[in-house]
C-alpha cells in the first residue's frame, strides 16, 4: 500500500465558534445514516459472544492451549467494546422504541463479558463526549502522555483509572438525578462479576480466569484506548467540534476495507462524535457524504494510499503521521 498522502490541515489555533449554516447542511446530508434498526450490530454482538464462549470452552477442556485463548480472547473482546458502544448511544434500536429491550440486552451482555459494566460504561463514554479533550473532565484524556512508554502504561491501566474516575466524579454525585440508587445498581453488578470470577477461581479454575478474562479484559481495553481514543483524538488539543477528532482514510480496494474492519470503522472517528447516532458500519459512508462540509471546516482528515485504478501519484500534502510521540 502506498502511503503517498497523508493530508491534514495546519495546525493553526482550533476555531471554537459555531458554524450554524455547516452544521445544518451536515446534519441534511447525515439524515439517511441514522435511525434504522441495527441488525448488523446485533449478529455482530451474538458472534462475539458465541466466540468468547467457544474459547472459554476449548482452553477449559485443553482442547487448545491456554496462550491461545488469552489471545483469542483479546482480540474478541477488542471488537465486543463496538456493540457495547453502539448500545450506549441507543444504536441499536435506532428510532424504534419497540427494539430498546434488545439494545440494552447487548449492551449488559456484552459489557459483562468485556468486564465494563454498562450503564457505568454508558456514563464514562457520555462524558468523554461531552469533555472530548478536556484536560479535568475526559476520561479518555488519561492516554494523552508524551513518550510511547507511558502511553503503554497508562493504556494498560485504563480500567483502573475509568473505576477511579467513576467514583470520583459521577458515583454518589447528589446533583446527578438517580445517581446514588444507579451507583449501588453498579457496585451490585460489580459484585457478581467479580463474584463469579472468584468462585471460579477458588473452584480450581484460577488459571482460566486469569488468561481467558482478566488478562484479556485488560489487554483489550489497552489496545480499546489506543486505537479508539489516543490515536483518534491526537494532538487532544482542539475542542472546536469538526476539529477535536481525526479521520484516518485509507483509500484502495484493499486496504480501505482491510483497515475499516480491523479499526471497526472507527478509523471514521470523527463521523461518531459529530454524529453519535449514526451505526459504525455506515461511518464510511456517511464520511463521504459530508466530506465537502468536513473540508470546509478544516477538519483533521488523513488520507493514505490512492482509489483504486488511480495510477498517478496524487499531489503531495503535509505529511502527519498520529503516531505515539
Amino acid at each position: 500500500m502506498t502511503m503517498a498522502t497523508a493530508s491534514a490541515p495546519a495546525l493553526e489555533a482550533p476555531r471554537d465558534q459555531p458554524n450554524a449554516p455547516a452544521d445544518r447542511q451536515a446534519l441534511g446530508l447525515i439524515k439517511p445514516y441514522q435511525g434504522m434498526v441495527a441488525w448488523p450490530t446485533v449478529f455482530l454482538a451474538i458472534g462475539i459472544v458465541t466466540a468468547f464462549a467457544l474459547v472459554c470452552t476449548l482452553a477449559t477442556m485443553h482442547i487448545i492451549p491456554l496462550w491461545l485463548g488469552l489471545i483469542l480472547n483479546t482480540l474478541i473482546l477488542y471488537a465486543d467494546q463496538t456493540p457495547l458502544h453502539e448500545a450506549c448511544h441507543g444504536n441499536i434500536a435506532g428510532k424504534d422504541s419497540r427494539w430498546l429491550w434488545l439494545n440494552h440486552l447487548v449492551g449488559y451482555v456484552c459489557g459483562t463479558i468485556l468486564l465494563h459494566e454498562y450503564k457505568a460504561f454508558r456514563h464514562m463514554h457520555l462524558a468523554h463526549h461531552r469533555d472530548t479533550n478536556n484536560v479535568d473532565l475526559d476520561p479518555d484524556h488519561w492516554v494523552c502522555v508524551k513518550g510511547p512508554f507511558n502511553v503503554l502504561f497508562r493504556c494498560l491501566t485504563i480500567v483502573w483509572w475509568y473505576h477511579q474516575y467513576f467514583w470520583k466524579h459521577i458515583a454518589f454525585h447528589g446533583h446527578l438525578p438517580g445517581m446514588r440508587p444507579l451507583a449501588i445498581h453498579i457496585v451490585m453488578m460489580h459484585v457478581v462479576y467479580y463474584g463469579i470470577a472468584l468462585g471460579l477461581s477458588v473452584l480450581g479454575y484460577w488459571r482460566e480466569v486469569l488468561m481467558l478474562w482478566i488478562v484479556p479484559h485488560i489487554l483489550a481495553s489497552a489496545l480499546i484506548i489506543y486505537f479508539f481514543a489516543y490515536l483518534t483524538h491526537k494532538p487532544h488539543v482542539a475542542k472546536e467540534r469538526y476539529r477535536d477528532t481525526n479521520v484516518f482514510w485509507f483509500r484502495g480496494r484493499i486496504s480501505e476495507p482491510l483497515v475499516n474492519g480491523l479499526y471497526m470503522f472507527q478509523n471514521f472517528h470523527l463521523i461518531h462524535h459529530l454524529f453519535p447516532r449514526v451505526p459504525f458500519y455506515l461511518y464510511g459512508d456517511a464520511f463521504r457524504s459530508i466530506k465537502p462540509v468536513l473540508e470546509q471546516e478544516h477538519a483533521r482528515i488523513y488520507e493514505f494510499g490512492h482509489p483504486p485504478n488511480h495510477h498517478h501519484p496524487e499531489p503531495s500534502h503535509q505529511h502527519h503521521h498520529p503516531a505515539a510521540s
